[in-house]
């Protein structure tokens, strides 16, 4: 008998799989370099020394005051220990942007393996390449310290509540327990990440109600000990996944360590009603942020997921709707272990959404602040692919199986295309329902986090070398917005960073805030601009430094 070589085709797809990963990884540490600081980052920067100065005094018996940071330190403690042990290896920022970039990586796989557990290994490969070629996913994943480790761990969450859910009624300890760590880990990104013991919590009463409520209509007879017992097993499950959860936040997290329950509820209180004074500029208007108008969600969404992903996401809707209309009708219900999860999943993502919509909070930065439910959206998109692609194998379409599937390939491989001309600046695209980016520029906000001051510090460094060789001069650099990105790239000898507009050599703005016309007698020396949209302006103030 000969050994057989060939593979199913669930392997063959897991490959796939495999080796998309492992380019991703190639190509994100080969260019993590080119992505400069962010305006967040030094604040996280501070947050872990905080922190990490916090465990130093404490295990070297001194008297510690918890640190009052609101913002959890999964992503902010592990950076400042890495740059106290290793300080010799790269600046604070490279580090940290390899450190967001591990984050990245962690929601890719986590929709990856999500989807496949949900849908097989064909839908988990087209996750994993639908969510990668999400441009503004992609982008952050380099410089976004506060919700991309956010996006990560809460589909962390997910992929352990889909794991316990599809091992229902009776899920083993081991699911329980990575429910809890994963909680924990998600709420040390930021405090949010409380939705997944809600979801938790949420998803078992409703587990209980239909179970109670299907066996009321076959007429069993429900009785009171088997009502306790069940809220008994599920209580001690949920009180161990709670527990969990906030030994792992205590971890990370030290404001927590005197009064945690108060500190949680101040917390989410602060992030509630939180303020921010500044204006945001979107669809050709600037609104101030506290007065956005009520379509900046679903605006934001439509102009910055790609078509063929919000296309998908829409047929899933579709589909997902008229099978339950379909299984109400007929009554044939799926399992539990097989409806919980994919319903879980769908409901991640509607409901922050629709509670958004709701609360109204202060918003800006594009979409950001709700860039944590762009994983589950895509991981939902892979999903309908998959159901249309078994559905036109069981009619016999095998045409029309490849035929979507070339489609989807071939939509993907266009934004990629896009990504290359934007990079390192992936996290503003638009699509191009929108009109892309040039139709963007100053309708929308577009370089709003200062990423390609890092280009225009290199492109400085380059002009004072040519017109002073000599080194003899110091050049004088001022900012309106932030000066921290700027500095960071600057030859420290040849640049100093000057807050007043007398005196100073150079202007480097950003388009934020129309900063960049502060100064309209200065002198245009270089833009920094992609697809022929200008991010990044240098001016001259002195025609000695500009000769």
């Amino acid at each position: 008998m000969y050994a057989s070589f060939s593979c199913s085709p669930s392997k063959r797809w897991f490959h796939c799989a495999v080796a998309l990963f492992c380019v991703i990884v190639c190509v994100g540490l080969s260019t993590v370099r080119d992505y400069g600081m962010s305006w967040d980052e030094p604040f996280r920067f501070k947050g872990g020394d905080s922190k990490l100065a916090y465990y130093q005094a404490l295990f070297s018996g001194e008297a510690v005051n918890p640190s009052k940071d609101n913002y959890p330190g999964v992503f902010d403690l592990p950076l400042a220990l890495a740059h106290e042990c290793l300080p010799n290896l790269g600046t604070r920022s490279e580090k940290g942007h390899v450190w967001s970039f591990c984050f990245g990586l962690l929601g890719l796989l986590a929709a990856w393996r999500l989807t496949a557990r949900i849908g097989g290994e064909r839908a988990g490969f087209w996750a994993l390449l639908l969510l990668v070629t999400v441009p503004r996913y992609y982008g952050h994943m380099f410089f976004n310290p506060k919700d991309i480790p956010l996006a990560a761990t809460y589909l962390l969450g997910l992929w352990a509540l889909v794991e316990l859910f599809s091992k229902l009624p009776r899920p083993p300890w081991c699911a329980v327990l990575w429910v809890g760590c994963a909680a924990g880990l998600a709420m040390s990104a930021r405090i949010a990440g409380l939705l997944i013991l809600g979801y938790f919590a949420l998803f078992v009463f409703l587990y209980l109600c239909v179970k109670y409520f299907a066996a009321l209509r076959t007429e069993r007879t429900v009785t009171r000990a088997e009502v306790v017992k069940d809220l008994g097993y599920w209580s001690i499950r949920g009180a161990t996944s709670g527990v969990v959860a906030l030994l792992v936040l205590s971890v990370f997290w030290p404001a927590i360590h005197t009064n945690p329950v108060e500190r949680m509820e101040q917390t989410v209180a602060t992030v509630q009603s939180y303020g921010w004074g500044g204006v945001v500029l979107m669809d050709g208007h600037f609104w101030q942020a506290s007065d956005l108008p009520f379509y900046y969600i679903p605006y934001w969404l439509l102009y910055t997921i790609p078509e063929s992903v919000l296309i998908l996401i829409g047929l899933s809707l579709l589909f997902g709707g008229m099978s339950l209309l379909r299984y109400r009708r007929t009554g044939q219900w799926p399992s539990a272990s097989e409806l919980w999860p994919r319903l879980l999943l769908v409901f991640a993502v509607l409901f922050p959404l629709c509670y958004l919509l709701w609360k109204d909070p202060v918003l800006y930065d594009g979409m950001r602040h709700f860039l944590f439910v762009v994983p589950p959206m895509v991981c939902v998109a892979a999903l309908g692919l998959e159901w249309m692609l078994r559905r036109a194998k069981a009619a016999g379409r095998q045409l029309l199986s490849v035929g979507l599937q070339g489609g989807v390939g071939l939509a993907s491989l266009v934004v990629i295309i896009e990504m290359v001309s934007l990079h390192p600046y992936q996290y503003v695209y638009f699509n191009q329902i929108s009109g892309g980016l040039p139709a963007a520029y100053m309708r929308d906000e577009t370089d709003y986090w200062g990423v390609s001051h890092q280009e225009a510090a290199e492109w400085l460094n380059q002009y004072v070398e040519a017109i002073d060789p000599a080194g003899g001069r110091v050049f004088k650099v001022h900012q309106r917005y932030t000066r921290s990105m700027l500095k960071e790239a600057l030859d420290p000898d040849r640049f100093e960073m000057w807050q007043p507009r007398e005196g100073a050599d150079f202007f480097v703005s950003i388009t934020r805030f129309n900063l960049h016309s502060s100064y309209p007698e200065a002198e245009l020396l270089h833009i920094v601009e992609r697809q022929g949209v200008p991010l990044c302006f240098i001016y001259s103030f002195n025609s000695k430094a500009s000769k």
